[in-house]
């Protein structure tokens, strides 16, 4: 082991392609791998530039970071990309103190950073008899003489690396995804225990402990907060359907035209309104729906039902009856006059270009204000928002507000998580500027499209 010689499966044909390992080294497995392949003559035949790529990308999954990357990247600068070709060698003369000077590092830690790139199979040990590298070379400039760092071994390995870069990447994308979801998830569990109620707080509590014990496995925390979120999910609609159950019993035992009968909506179309038959109920307000073109659209919604039914499904109503007028009103894609002008200048156009990271997300295309509406519901869970606080805003102010103001603060939580500490106050708190009259949705978007 103390002797020069060389650690080759077969005898080279070209003595003075035999990698040679100093006797002061301390010899290894992958040192001696290394060796072997260096002693190989049918080196593939492998372009600089793609060496240096796949190494690069490689090098954080077999370990090489901070010093031992400089070291590299410093070979991958002096050696030849001539040096690749068949019939030549690939080696890099520069001494350990030369390395030492450039890096900043001590000698020691340079030798270390060397053998972790040899034993990793980037390079092998070509040592001279007296233990310095040169490299002489002939008037043509093939190598005569070649002593020191060899990338042979690299080239042999380069396919073996690439498939490692890539799983180094996809464990990457993975952990990235895993850890907005763990975000989103959490969030949208304390919305919904907000909306079932504080009996329901332990849910909260054990969503807490998760993300705390599991943070060093962001993709089981996730599973986790799935299956949490999903039973409280179910807790919520449980409730849900349990107080809209005896109303609509009660209903029933009345016929229709009775004091407490069902509502029944009837439209009738005019020329330019939509109006349904007003009721006697003590609480009824009204909204007045103008569209683009001056025509108006008239629904009388009751604040609070006559008969004892949940607050939820009666917002619900309210909706699907002001979304029906409008469509019935054959208006298509223009938006309504509920937002008060905050959509002045914004066009679905601008909303495609600023809100790339949200169409990925959900995996929609914003190419038409229908698209965008679609994908409301996709938008609400992404930013952890309740359903019930949704509505509360489409009442307000229509369908479309909303829905924009949906993709911008999903946008922002993705492209910078730390940004908006709680993205569903955030949603709420811009409605509620566009019931002020304050809110600045176009220079929103024109900044998130130019950044």
């Amino acid at each position: 082991m103390g002797q020069d010689k060389p650690f080759s499966p077969r005898e080279s044909a070209n003595p003075s392609a035999r990698p040679h390992i100093a006797s002061f080294r301390k010899l290894s497995d992958g040192i001696l791998a290394s060796a072997a392949l260096a002693a190989h003559d049918d080196r593939p035949e492998i372009a600089k530039a793609e060496l240096a790529r796949t190494l690069k990308r490689a090098a954080p999954a077999l370990g090489i970071r901070r010093t031992a990357y400089q070291i590299l990247d410093i070979l991958l600068g002096l050696v030849r990309p001539e040096d690749f070709a068949p019939g030549k060698r690939p080696v890099v003369a520069i001494s350990n103190e030369r390395l030492m000077q450039y890096t900043g590092a001590s000698i020691k830690t340079v030798s270390r950073c060397l053998k972790l790139l040899v034993e990793a199979g980037i390079l092998a040990y070509r040592d001279s008899p007296t233990g310095r590298r040169y490299v002489y070379r002939k008037h043509d400039g093939t190598p005569d003489e070649a002593y020191g760092l060899d990338f042979t071994p690299a080239c042999f390995n380069l396919d073996a690396f690439a498939v490692l870069a890539d799983e180094y990447r996809d464990a990457l994308n993975r952990e990235r995804n895993a850890k907005r979801a763990v975000t989103r998830l959490s969030r949208a569990i304390i919305d919904l225990v907000e909306a079932a109620g504080p009996d329901h707080s332990d849910y909260a509590s054990y969503a807490e402990k998760l993300v705390v014990e599991l943070r060093h496995d962001p993709e089981a925390c996730a599973e986790w907060l799935q299956a949490l979120y999903d039973d409280v999910l179910a807790v919520v609609e449980n409730q849900r359907q349990e107080k809209t159950k005896e109303p609509s019993k009660k209903a029933e035992m009345f016929p229709a035209g009775g004091q407490k009968g069902p509502r029944l909506y009837n439209t009738t179309q005019s020329p330019s309104v939509f109006s349904r038959n007003k009721r006697t109920c003590s609480n009824e307000q009204e909204i007045n729906l103008q569209t683009d073109n001056g025509s108006a659209v008239e629904m009388a919604l009751e604040k609070k039902p006559c008969g004892a039914g949940s607050q939820t499904q009666h917002q619900k109503e309210q909706v699907d009856t002001v979304e029906t007028g409008y469509m019935r009103a054959g208006f298509g894609e223009q938006r309504t006059q509920l937002d008060g002008g905050n959509l002045e200048g914004v066009s679905i156009g601008l909303i495609q270009s600023a809100c790339s990271l949200a169409q990925t997300e959900t995996n929609a295309q914003f190419k038409s204000w229908t698209d965008l509406c679609a994908a409301a519901g996709d938008l609400r869970l992404l930013i952890g928002l309740s359903e019930a606080g949704y509505t509360q805003a489409v009442l307000r102010h229509g369908k479309h507000l909303p829905a924009a103001c949906l993709a911008v603060v999903a946008e922002k939580a993705l492209r910078d998580p730390k940004l908006i500490a709680s993205p569903g106050g955030y949603f709420r708190a811009m409605i509620d500027r566009a019931s002020e009259h304050k809110l600045n949705l176009k220079k929103s978007l024109f900044g998130l499209a130019h950044s």
